[in-house]
């Protein structure tokens, strides 16, 4: 796994490569808190993820209620077929808002209030 990271005024773009589970979640969780120490809005680009297990679903989840409280929106881009079939499966799809690209993402972001 790999993340990049980007910081704006009001938002944090974090970029996730290869695979999430079990074995490199502590790390993405880490990268997660750091984002939501910032007390900024979270755009989380999952275009390069291949694959995401349960447990990585879980602090995806974790970390929406942690922002959500911060009053601070959680926005997916890019997020592929599989993905999000596993999204939809868990339910997650229907509290987790999913954008196919930054702008659609900022639109959603000023014109939702939390």
């Amino acid at each position: 796994m790999k993340v990049f990271k980007k910081e704006e005024e009001n938002y944090l773009f974090l970029s996730v490569e290869g695979s999430l589970s079990v074995e490199n979640l502590n790390r993405f969780e880490g990268e997660l808190n750091m984002a939501i120490d910032t007390k900024k809005h979270l755009f989380l680009d999952l275009s390069k993820l291949v694959f995401i297990d349960s447990s990585s679903l879980g602090v995806i989840v974790v970390v929406f209620t942690k922002l959500l409280a911060q009053k601070c929106h959680l926005v997916l881009l890019n997020v592929n077929r599989d993905i999000r079939e596993m999204f939809s499966i868990t339910g997650l799809s229907k509290r987790v808002h999913m954008s196919s690209s930054i702008e659609e993402a900022l639109q959603y972001i000023r014109n939702t209030d939390l």
